[in-house]
């Protein structure tokens, strides 16, 4: 029995939701988010990493802004640092746009709240929350990975789930505490009635590190992150298989050793991430591509999706898995307010397997071979060579 654990940037709870519905359609989950927006009639609360000055930016901004209008208490959290990187892919004038249109939505009276560590150090070297909630007063959630810009709801694979029950009062104060403020109490409305009665049993796992009020912030964190250290224990008790995805493997040193373990036990790995095309910077796929030749030589398949791999998931053994907004990298561990979910129901189970299965068909997924490895060209080898050192901050 997981026993619930609450410190400072710790969330560890059991909880069960009466209702779930997988969002890996990008259209599905776009229309879900904006079906919610438009029914909220007391308060709708959102967080993402960034908000880019797109069709999917201006959109759900806009309906944010009629949802205030009309009496709607809206709460947007945006990541600071998350949104400085973003704004590199949008010129001045669509960076002033975006200012514009949020503080319109603040003149209107909604919260547009800019998340930033307390330790001036971590505020100067990309440390921020990477947790993507949005809750309305219908007692609905959805939880994943996406963000408000065209490359995930046009480009990448993303997961996101909407859920309803018991794990919506979580999920409240999870977003509650990254907001450092108390949310106004807006009673939960009553879910609608399933034609059966469900109690889909999950765990709830959140860290901020940010919160480890260390002297050194992210050079030196004195606490251990727990989601790591779970997601490191499960993969070292691996029996058949290990299969993730990840916008970029990369990950914390734990992982690496754990994945070594179950690799050298005979463990079937498949690691599907994104290729060097799919942000406009190849340095985030060089700092994975250093860890290529070693995974390749234990024996873990890699495949490089070309559009952009970006969702979060793991499935081990085909009989426990676990999504949300947690990389596979060194930021997810040291820098960044991750969250996820974990369960072991069949229902969901087999969601999780029909995923990858369809990765597996995915024309789009390509094998990274040794032989591909072994014939980089020479500024290709050097260039991940130079980062490796560096890697983790990438």
């Amino acid at each position: 029995m997981l026993k619930p654990v609450r410190s400072v940037g710790t969330i560890i709870e059991a909880s069960s939701a009466t209702e779930f519905t997988a969002l890996w359609d990008r259209d599905a989950e776009w229309n879900r988010r904006l079906e919610m927006i438009a029914a909220s009639r007391s308060f709708l609360h959102l967080s993402t990493l960034y908000v880019e000055w797109d069709e999917i930016g201006r959109e759900v901004l806009s309906e944010l802004l009629k949802a205030q209008q009309r009496g709607v208490a809206t709460i947007l959290l945006i990541d600071r640092f998350g949104q400085r990187l973003g704004g590199t892919l949008m010129s001045r004038t669509d960076r002033a746009r975006l200012r514009d249109k949020l503080n319109e939505l603040r003149k209107a009276g909604g919260q547009v709240v800019m998340y930033s560590p307390k330790h001036v150090i971590d505020r100067y070297v990309g440390c921020g929350h990477h947790i993507k909630i949005q809750l309305s007063d219908a007692g609905e959630a959805i939880f994943g990975s996406s963000n408000l810009s065209r490359s995930s709801f046009k480009e990448w694979n993303e997961f996101s789930v909407a859920l309803r029950g018991p794990i919506v009062d979580v999920l409240t104060r999870n977003f509650n505490e990254l907001l450092g403020s108390s949310i106004p109490a807006n009673p939960l409305l009553p879910s609608k009635q399933a034609l059966l009665s469900q109690n889909i049993p999950m765990d709830y796992w959140s860290y901020n590190p940010t919160e480890d009020p260390c002297r050194w912030g992210a050079f030196h964190r004195r606490q251990t992150n727990p989601l790591t250290a779970m997601l490191a224990d499960k993969i070292r008790h691996a029996q058949h298989t290990i299969r993730l995805t990840s916008f970029y493997y990369k990950p914390a040193r734990v992982i690496v050793e754990a994945l070594k373990e179950a690799t050298s036990r005979g463990v079937k790995v498949d690691i599907f991430h994104s290729n060097a095309s799919s942000l406009n910077t190849p340095l985030p796929w060089l700092a994975a591509a250093t860890g290529y030749a070693t995974l390749v030589r234990q024996g873990a398949n890699i495949y490089e999706n070309q559009h952009g791999e970006h969702s979060k998931i793991i499935l081990i053994d085909n009989e426990w898995t676990a999504f949300g907004s947690y990389n596979f990298e060194d930021a997810a561990d040291s820098r960044w307010a991750e969250a996820m979910l974990m369960t072991e129901d069949p229902a969901i189970l087999a969601v999780i397997r029909a995923i990858f299965q369809g990765l597996d068909a995915d024309p789009d997924n390509n094998l990274v071979t040794a032989d591909e490895v072994n014939q980089w060209p020479l500024l290709q080898r050097v260039s991940t060579n130079l980062i490796r050192p560096i890697k983790g901050w990438f």
